[in-house]
């Protein structure tokens, strides 16, 4: 755990030497904000909840999460400081783990650059505010499961370029991807395996959280998300190491 918190702290304080990242936050609360204001019927509806920026959350940090993750490995493998950094006495869960949890910090950071929506709406319609923490919890967690997945991409690939683009294609792919109605077309009648799509359906699980239908069921698949694409960042990096 000691050897991780390093990693994380080394990457984390990484993250802000560039001006990029400042610029990423800019950009994510500027899409969240006019999605969420013009992009629906915020100033329609009777009860406020922010359950309209909620919705599009998943689309807006499948584009910006790639950019948080695309030179996690490729600087390494460009300035050849990989072999150096798994030569220290540190395993290599440690440098993956530290570097997803680093990327994972930023995007947490990135999301909370959008409270002052929330807080903006609380002082003009009464907000379940407990309710809409919990979503934001439940963003953290999908934000997670998106770096997980743009990690184990970035372990893949040798340049940014590649990383960001194949880190977009893949967490595009999960978020759009709608594998029940794929099943309902093919097999219309053919009700239990449907329903056994649906359950793999990354949006699918996600509305299904922030709707208030929360259960160990939706929460462990983001987890077992997670643990899949560390678990495959590891064997990329334990590849590229040969």
């Amino acid at each position: 755990m000691k050897n991780l918190a390093i990693c994380w702290g080394k990457e984390f304080k990484f993250y802000f030497q560039s001006k990029m990242i400042y610029l990423a936050v800019l950009v994510y609360a500027s899409i969240s904000a006019t999605l969420a204001l013009y992009g629906s019927d915020f100033y329609n509806v009777t009860t406020i909840n922010m359950s309209q920026f909620f919705l599009y959350q998943p689309g807006v940090l499948a584009t910006m999460v790639p950019v948080l993750t695309m030179r996690l490995w490729a600087d390494e493998y460009k300035n050849n400081t990989l072999e150096v950094l798994l030569s220290q006495p540190i395993s290599i869960w440690s440098v993956v783990g530290g570097k997803f949890l680093a990327a994972w910090s930023v995007a947490v950071i990135m999301i909370l650059s959008s409270v002052g929506i929330w807080i903006v709406v609380s002082l003009m319609v009464d907000l379940d505010n407990g309710w809409i923490a919990i979503n934001y919890l439940i963003t953290f967690l999908v934000a997670g499961s998106l770096c997980a997945l743009a990690s184990a991409v970035a372990a893949f690939c040798y340049n940014t370029i590649a990383a960001f683009l194949g880190a977009m294609a893949l967490c595009m792919f999960v978020v759009l991807v709608d594998f029940s109605s794929w099943i309902d077309e093919l097999l219309p009648n053919n009700v239990m395996l449907g329903n056994l799509a649906k359950s793999f359906d990354f949006k699918w699980q996600f509305d299904n959280l922030i709707a208030g239908q929360i259960g160990v069921a939706g929460i462990l698949y983001f987890v077992i998300v997670i643990a899949a694409a560390l678990w495959t960042s590891l064997i990329a990096v334990e590849y590229k190491r040969r």
